[in-house]
């Protein structure tokens, strides 16, 4: 069910640019050199001392930023020295340098870059801006990538994945969910992704994105038909939700037993749902989505009934009789009170 894994180990320079130039704010100021340079971290890098010239600890494979100090540094020492220490730095195979703020940066700073081949980028966010959606962006690009066939649904605001055997009525039961209210993110192919920290989001192939196939109708397009309410890009995945034809022993009836489905090396909660005849999937999915809400909240409600007839269990061995269904097991410490044998019985006393 779930297609190879695939992972970007590096990304090119030129794929970040055309994929992320406007929610980065980045423009090419290098016309030299090539764009194929490889960025294989999603961490970033201030060089700091490397500008002088100490390089021992810079990485080529991140995105060097260069922000207001570091321009500042190299533009009050002597040029000599500025030069020397960049003819270093630019010695490293570095993927490529950006420069924030909308700076200018220094023309023997383009030199250096020039001669060795190096991209230089500039934007116009500030450091600490430009650094948390780059890291962010990073994450998505270099995160492991895999496909698998199901329905990805948002459900009160949590992320549904429909997965069960061709033809088992998973897209019917997305499609009961959308007049419901709810929202379709991916039908039949669900493009999945790791991001930090072990979260599984999904999303659909850009062909596919917004419409659902119907057996007997064809091919749907849900946000021409319920309006851009009705989709969602991406979500992430909190349960997975399986549809299958499996036999009433098969499952477990309390819903304590806390099952669940990897992904990508991220455990998943499952709630299984078994198909039959005259079943409302669509309210039960529904119920599965509350359910984890509560969840969230600190309620279980299948361990607290647990916890509730182990509690009147081991009230009953102790001899106590407990009435509603609030039962506490009594305190260790606190000794049971036993009846009184007959010798010990109070006389009733006699009314005239």
């Amino acid at each position: 069910m779930l297609a190879a894994m695939r992972r970007e180990a590096s990304i090119e320079v030129s794929k970040l640019l055309e994929a992320s130039s406007e929610t980065l704010h980045l423009t090419l100021l290098s016309d030299w050199g090539s764009l194929d340079r490889k960025i294989a971290h999603m961490r970033i890098q201030k060089p700091g001392l490397a500008l002088s010239g100490f390089v021992k600890h810079v990485y080529p494979d991140r995105i060097q930023v260069l922000g207001l100090t570091e321009i500042d540094y190299l533009v009050s020492i002597p040029r000599e020295q500025a030069e020397a220490g960049l003819a270093v730095y630019c010695q490293k195979p570095i993927c490529a340098i950006t420069i924030t703020r909308g700076l200018d940066p220094p023309d023997f700073l383009m030199d250096a870059a020039r001669r060795h081949g190096v991209p230089v980028l500039r934007t116009s966010l500030m450091s600490s801006v430009f650094i948390s959606r780059l890291v962010r962006r990073l994450e998505e690009l270099l995160s492991p990538r895999a496909t698998l066939h199901g329905v990805l649904v948002d459900v009160l605001g949590v992320g549904l994945l429909l997965i069960g055997r061709s033809g088992v009525g998973k897209s019917e039961a997305a499609l009961d969910l959308i007049l419901k209210g709810h929202r379709l993110v991916a039908d039949d192919i669900v493009e999945v992704t790791v991001r930090p920290p072990d979260t599984v989001w999904g999303s659909a192939l850009e062909m596919h994105q917004h419409h659902m196939e119907i057996r007997g109708m064809g091919i749907l397009n849900i946000t021409h038909l319920f309006g851009v309410a009705a989709v969602r890009d991406n979500k992430k995945i909190e349960v997975v939700v399986e549809l299958s034809d499996i036999q009433e022993d098969d499952y477990d009836r309390l819903g304590t037993e806390q099952q669940v489905w990897p992904i990508l090396g991220v455990d998943v909660p499952l709630a299984r749902i078994p198909l039959r005849p005259g079943r409302n999937i669509a309210s039960l999915i529904e119920v599965v989505a509350r359910n984890q809400l509560l969840k969230y909240r600190g309620h279980d409600s299948a361990r607290e009934f647990q916890e509730k007839i182990n509690a009147r269990i081991a009230a009953g061995a102790r001899g106590i009789n407990i009435r509603g269904t609030g039962t506490i097991p009594p305190r260790p410490d606190v000794p049971v009170a036993q009846p009184r044998a007959a010798s010990q019985a109070m006389p009733i006393p006699e009314v005239e």
